[in-house]
């Protein structure tokens, strides 16, 4: 009996302790993440300071956050509101703001349930006089205005602040290290946007650390504020910064528009003038990779590097304007010409003393001062270039974005220096293989069992050979060795004529010469009836295996070479190999 009283009395205790209320308690955590600061300034000085600040919260009730480090006259303001971040359907709760005599700003919800785990934005003002703070001499042009953002616990990796400042003839920027009085500590990043009743500085910074106070500065023209403006400079009612253009300024800038215009469209139309002329006298067709006539693709280029200019200037359109000139780019491109060689008239082979053959001739190609591949052309070229730079380097300080405008604009002149060159015309037979056939005759001479001499083509009736060879021949050749002569044949790459040498051995039709060659090799006619013309190409286009090919060939047909050796020489090496089936562009007669 009494062990069960005493169960029941433990029983009744432990309902009582658990039955009684105890005082409620809970873990809060908050960080700021980021704070957005708009500084909006009168004309005399005061300022607006509204902070939106996004802070993290997590467990709760959250009762209020505190902000260490405001200014010392700060003037609370009411309306301020926080509200969940994202949220627009849950309706804002009220703050109460109050002032520590230590600079903190008590920040309290009004409401008894305060916040809990989440993201919110508080939006809170107070007033503060910044002109108080900043000693200006009475004559000065500009006044350097500096506010101290409140210090943050965990720091902050993201903090913003807009200048909301009064107009004036100078734009507000930031200073120079060491201007007005104040270190410049930390990376800052601007952003200058003026119109009528403002003039906007957004200054960013993308990191600050914990307990760190940042000092953020602006460079303000002193005729922005009341009281400050220069003896020399009296107030004065600013123009807005948006107003429109003076008759005079559109019709200088329409001036400017059509010269640009006129210019280009003449530069792109004498560019395929001259392409032209070179072309015809090579025996080439000049192509553009814009199929128009070449009126209308200069009117249409100038039309559109005009609008893109336009537009790049006056609009913040970057994309358009820089659509507008890819196009006038374009417009302008021509392509390597297409090589369509006449058929030759009849002419004569003529042995040319070496001055007459190799003499190093500077021809004057038409449209050189506009080919960046001549002296002259590249001299322009760098010239206009550098104008170019120097135009955006000038630009840099007022305007970052025009600057880059200026810069990309210079691309237009690649079109006209760099496309349509006399690299890519058809290659001149009569020229362009002197270079190789000096070299080859300067080395074969050493050899005295060998006659070289040079050997051009002259059509009846010109005074100009139309091809350049190198006659070679052993001074005791093979019976029925006719010739071999050296010559270059010419393909058309990317960027122009590539040289391929080669080597013809002409033979009478079933002479010992005929027969010393490998049955691999292809014979066609020769300039007689009875002449039959054999094309060798060394495995690689190389002065050196050209000039290895042709010395084998010289010992092979030498009446001086033993008749095993010249077996031997004829199953290996380039001269055993057999060429291309195709026909060669070489012209074998």
């Amino acid at each position: 009996m009494c062990a069960s009283n005493r169960h029941l009395v433990a029983l009744a205790l432990l309902l009582a302790v658990g039955t009684l209320a105890g005082r409620a308690s809970a873990w809060v955590e908050s960080a700021v993440e980021s704070d957005v600061v708009t500084i909006d300034v009168d004309r005399s000085g005061m300022a607006t300071v509204a902070h939106e600040l996004l802070v993290k919260v997590r467990g709760g009730p959250l009762l209020g956050i505190e902000l260490a480090g405001i200014d010392a006259d700060a003037e609370p303001l009411p309306d301020a509101t926080v509200t969940a971040a994202g949220s627009g359907a849950v309706a804002p709760l009220p703050l109460l703001l109050g002032k520590k005599d230590d600079g903190t700003l008590r920040v309290e919800i009004d409401a008894p349930k305060g916040i809990r785990t989440g993201s919110y934005l508080f939006k809170l003002a107070y007033r503060t006089h910044l002109m108080a703070r900043q000693p200006v001499a009475p004559t000065s042009a500009e006044v350097t205005l500096g506010w101290t953002g409140p210090r943050f616990d965990d720091g902050i990796d993201s903090a913003r602040v807009v200048f909301r400042l009064p107009p004036a003839p100078t734009a507000p920027r930031l200073p120079a290290v060491g201007e007005g009085g104040e270190p410049i500590d930390g990376l800052f990043l601007a952003t200058l946007r003026r119109a009528a009743d403002k003039d906007e500085l957004e200054v960013a910074r993308p990191h600050i650390a914990k307990g760190e106070p940042v000092r953020w500065q602006v460079t303000v023209d002193a005729r922005a504020f009341d009281g400050l403006a220069r003896a020399a400079a009296p107030a004065e009612v600013f123009a807005p910064v948006d107003a429109p253009p003076s008759a005079r300024t559109r019709a200088l800038a329409g001036a400017i528009g059509l010269a640009l215009l006129l210019v280009y469209a003449w530069l792109v139309m004498w560019k395929w003038r001259a392409t032209t002329r070179a072309c015809v006298a090579r025996g080439g067709a000049p192509r553009a990779l814009v199929p128009l006539p070449a009126a209308w693709r200069a009117v249409l280029a100038g039309t559109a590097l005009t609008a893109a200019v336009a537009i790049g200037a006056l609009t913040e359109l970057p994309s358009l304007a820089g659509v507008l000139l890819l196009a006038a780019m374009a417009l302008a491109v021509q392509l390597p010409p297409r090589a369509a060689p006449p058929l030759r008239a009849p002419g004569r082979w003529l042995p040319l003393s070496d001055e007459e053959a190799f003499a190093k001739e500077r021809a004057s190609a038409p449209g050189r001062w506009l080919d960046a591949g001549t002296p002259r052309g590249f001299l322009v070229f760098a010239t206009l270039l550098g104008g170019f730079g120097g135009g955006a380097l000038l630009l840099l300080p007022r305007s970052a974005y025009h600057a880059l405008m200026l810069a990309l604009a210079s691309a237009v002149l690649l079109p006209i220096f760099c496309t349509g060159r006399a690299r890519e015309l058809p290659a001149d037979l009569a020229r362009e293989p002197r270079a190789l056939l000096a070299y080859l005759a300067r080395k074969l001479r050493k050899d005295d069992s060998l006659k070289v001499v040079a050997w051009a083509r002259i059509p009846d009736g010109a005074h100009d050979p139309d091809e350049l060879r190198l006659l070679v021949m052993p001074r005791r050749a093979l019976a029925g060795l006719t010739a071999l002569e050296i010559g270059v044949e010419y393909h058309h790459g990317l960027g122009g004529p590539i040289a391929l040498p080669c080597v013809l051995v002409r033979a009478v039709d079933g002479s010992l010469t005929y027969r010393s060659l490998p049955r691999s090799v292809t014979w066609s006619r020769g300039r007689k009836p009875e002449e039959r013309v054999a094309v060798l190409r060394p495995r690689l286009p190389t002065r050196g295996m050209c000039l290895g090919l042709v010395r084998r060939l010289a010992e092979m047909l030498s009446a001086d070479a033993q008749p095993s050796r010249r077996s031997s020489s004829a199953g290996r090496g380039e001269a055993a190999r057999k060429p291309a089936t195709s026909s060669s562009p070489l012209h074998a007669m």
